[in-house]
C-alpha cells in the first residue's frame, strides 16, 4: 500500500484500492484527481477504471466477515444458520407440548414456545439447559426449574 506523502498523491502514482471487477484490494494507478482527492483509478490487474474506493480498515473488514458468516447458508457453502429442517425431519410437529420452564425435557422432544414457535430439542447441556432448534434459529432454553 502506498504511504501517504506530505504533499499528497499525484495522478500516475500507485495506490491500493478495492477493485469493483476483481472484488479485492489490489494495486491501482491514479487516473484522475480533484484537488487532493483521488477520484478515479485503474486496476493494475484487470485494467478496469473506476471510482477510488479506499481499502476497508481492519475493523470494517472483520465486521463485514462476521455479517457474511452469519448470513451464510448451507447452499452457499457456509455454516448452517439453523438445523431446524434436519431436527424436524420425521417428527410429528402436531404433537408439540406447550413449553414451560418447569417441564422436563429430553433430546428430540417437540415443544411449542409462545414466542419462538415449534421447536425440537437437539441437545441437553449444563444444568437444566436445552438447545432447541426453532425456525428462526437455535435457542437455549432452561427447563426443570421449580
Amino acid at each position: 500500500m502506498a504511504v501517504r506523502k506530505a504533499g499528497g498523491y499525484k495522478a500516475g502514482e500507485e495506490i491500493d484500492s478495492k477493485c469493483t471487477k476483481c472484488k479485492m484490494v489490489l494495486a491501482h494507478t491514479i487516473v484522475a484527481m480533484v484537488g487532493e482527492q483521488i477520484k478515479q483509478v485503474k486496476c493494475n490487474t484487470c485494467g478496469g477504471v473506476h471510482a477510488y474506493r479506499p481499502p476497508p480498515s481492519a475493523s470494517e473488514a472483520t465486521a463485514k466477515k462476521r455479517r457474511a458468516d452469519k448470513k451464510a447458508t448451507p447452499e452457499k457453502g457456509g455454516a448452517p444458520i439453523t438445523d431446524y429442517d434436519a431436527a424436524t425431519r420425521g417428527k410429528n410437529l402436531a404433537s408439540a407440548k406447550p413449553y414451560s420452564m418447569q417441564m422436563p425435557l429430553e433430546r428430540d422432544d417437540v415443544i411449542a414456545h409462545d414466542k419462538f414457535g415449534t421447536g425440537v430439542v437437539t441437545d441437553i447441556k449444563e444444568d437444566n439447559k436445552a438447545h432447541v432448534a426453532f425456525p428462526d434459529g437455535p435457542r437455549i432454553l432452561v427447563y426443570n426449574r421449580a
